[in-house]
């Protein structure tokens, strides 16, 4: 199955891709840039290596052939970084959101209003190809730089690393100048306040309303690292009942990692989901036991499978289209837009079918609008039988068809 193929899904990793858009030298050289993305989508980039002013890869060429890539990138000179972390450290939600895997926009801003770059400009990256062509960056660059920003979009601290300093650095450097023994601690007059769950629920009904949420510091969160531990039901039910105790344990411990997820992350926690969504999810969190999750559930080990793999790439909805066609949106002036811009992509237009809720190829290529908007490919010989997701849905229908061959 194919990984995710956005590129650039956060504002840093967007802003990485716009400095190599606009780096490139030579006449041409912008057609190499949607043919790197092609490259990076068909996974041609191979053994990337991401270290401090480097990248490193190998791409597969069309002919087969296995080109070496160098990136370089401008490192920032330690009075930067020591400038970089005085502006991690002056702002309490600075530090939160990089422990919470996030580049808060406000470090970036600190610290250029200190002339110190933190993203790095056309300027700073230094594409070089083994390759015979001469446009700089070349599609085979241009696929490398696409993969990188993938790990950029997952990874804020690997924007650090590639400009010159790895995360337990910066962490170390960020606490010299907060001077602080441990920049994880929480004061105990910010802890959250709590309330054990039985008297929270003692004397209610579960119609009555709860009162809200308590206030979470900023450096509360910081400081939940991992989620807490849920209590053991421990119970013996009677056996006609039915229960089994190991599967509440199970719900617990998966309610348990979803408030921890909505406390320190923001996430969404997941009780609007369908029913196949919330399945995919719990299937792609623990894929020992998918068998028997699916045995549960009353469906085929490879369905979940499918289900699994589609949540992973695009979440609850990227499920909902898999499970029930019915989501599929019949806008025909959405899908006759798509099928023109297949056709303005080099494809001919007999060989894009425009159906009622969709598009289609090759008789085993689907192209569906779902119930949020974005495109998503799928293959299988109709939706009357097993499809899989293809590829992460996206907004531009184009990110997710190559050009013909030879276009």
């Amino acid at each position: 199955m194919a990984g995710p193929r956005r590129f650039g899904a956060t504002w840093w990793g967007r802003s990485w891709i716009d400095a190599l858009e606009r780096s490139g030298t030579g006449t041409g050289y912008e057609s190499r840039l949607p043919r790197g993305r092609t490259y990076a989508r068909k996974g041609a980039v191979r053994e990337i290596d991401l270290r401090p002013g480097h990248i490193a890869a190998r791409v597969v060429g069309s002919g087969g052939e296995l080109y070496r890539v160098d990136i370089g990138v401008k490192q920032l000179a330690q009075v930067e970084w020591e400038q970089v972390a005085d502006a991690i450290a002056g702002r309490a939600a600075h530090l939160a959101a990089l422990l919470d895997g996030e580049l808060d926009p406000g470090v970036v801003d600190d610290a250029a209003a200190v002339d110190v770059q933190l993203l790095p400009r056309a300027a700073d990256l230094r594409p070089d190809c083994s390759c015979p062509d001469w446009a700089e960056p070349c599609k085979h660059a241009a696929a490398v730089c696409y993969v990188a920003a993938q790990e950029l979009d997952r990874n804020p601290f690997t924007l650090f690393l590639l400009r010159g300093i790895d995360r337990d650095a910066l962490i170390e450097l960020v606490r010299s100048r907060r001077g602080d023994a441990d920049i994880m601690a929480v004061p105990a007059e910010q802890a959250p306040p709590g309330i054990e769950a039985q008297a929270l629920w003692s004397g209610r009904s579960l119609d009555d309303p709860l009162p809200p949420p308590p206030t979470v510091p900023g450096g509360a969160r910081a400081a939940l690292r991992q989620p807490g531990r849920h209590v053991p039901w421990g119970a013996e039910p009677p056996a006609h009942l039915g229960i089994d105790p190991s599967m509440v344990d199970e719900l617990a411990e998966d309610a348990v990692a979803r408030a921890w997820l909505m406390l320190v992350d923001d996430q969404r926690s997941g009780l609007v989901a369908a029913p196949s969504a919330d399945l995919a999810r719990r299937a792609a969190a623990s894929r020992d036991s998918l068998a028997t999750l699916a045995a549960r559930a009353g469906v085929t080990s490879g369905r979940l499978a499918t289900w699994a793999e589609a949540w992973t790439l695009g979440g609850d909805h990227a499920v909902e289209v898999l499970a029930d066609a019915a989501t599929w949106s019949t806008d025909q002036v959405l899908l006759g837009a798509g099928r023109d811009q297949l056709v303005d992509l080099g494809h001919p237009r007999r060989s894009v079918a425009l159906n009622y809720d969709s598009l289609s190829m090759a008789a085993t290529i689907w192209l569906v609008i779902g119930p949020e908007g974005r495109w998503y490919r799928l293959h299988g010989h109709g939706k009357h039988h097993e499809l899989r997701l293809a590829m992460a849905p996206a907004e531009d229908l184009r990110d997710l068809v190559d050009p013909p061959s030879g276009s």
